[in-house]
């Protein structure tokens, strides 16, 4: 007998992957501002080699800069992630205190980011502060950044519309926030342009349900 299917209540969906995704209010004004202190800095300072294949990874404690004291990341950052504690922990109010760290990432033509985690963290997220136009790249998905199928065994046999991975083109002021045990990278471009952005990692220190 043919059975009565409705996706929104017959379907379940088992392990998904949560991720965020927000806007920055008046990214117009602020981005540029930012940018051009990342740029500064990466005059004055070497930089770190970590995930990063080429290009430029400032020190992780860029929420301490006095000269971004205008943009308020820190609280922009906390509350991203806040929201997304809120759409998975499951209570409807809660007290949370969050370590938080957050570094600059300055990408020109031929620089990437290898395939990584962020151990020792809950979420981790990313502030796109200057998206170059790639569409006309010859590199494949030029800038995006990709995430991998964390269910490993799902790649045994695939099944029609499956893919292994999900890649992302970004744009200025876009804020996405992730798992941070999802393996991810970004992908390099060859047109002479420059990308910058900014990665943050969340701990939740505390967190305490609040009953109503």
């Amino acid at each position: 007998m043919k059975l009565p299917f409705n996706p929104k209540t017959d379907l379940m969906q088992a392990f998904p992957t949560p991720m965020g995704l927000f806007k920055l209010p008046n990214h117009e004004t602020l981005c540029p501002k930012i940018a051009d202190v990342v740029l500064e800095r990466e005059k004055r300072e070497p930089g770190l080699e970590v995930s990063n294949l080429g290009g430029w990874h400032s020190d992780g404690k860029m929420l301490g800069w006095p000269e971004l004291q205008f943009a308020d990341l820190a609280d922009t950052f906390r509350s991203a992630t806040s929201h997304m504690i809120a759409a998975t922990c499951g209570v409807p109010r809660f007290e949370t205190k969050l370590q938080l760290a957050a570094w600059a990432n300055v990408n020109r033509a031929g620089s990437s980011n290898a395939s990584h985690i962020h151990p020792e963290f809950h979420w981790s997220g990313v502030l796109y502060v200057q998206t170059p136009d790639l569409s006309k790249d010859p590199v494949r998905k030029a800038g995006n950044i990709e995430f991998q199928d964390p269910r490993g065994p799902v790649s045994m046999l695939k099944t029609p519309g499956q893919t292994n991975l999900m890649s992302i083109p970004v744009e200025q002021g876009m804020i996405l926030v992730f798992p941070s045990w999802l393996f991810h990278w970004v992908n390099a471009f060859s047109l002479d342009a420059i990308r910058i952005s900014i990665a943050f990692n969340a701990r939740i220190e505390q967190f305490r349900e609040v009953k109503v």
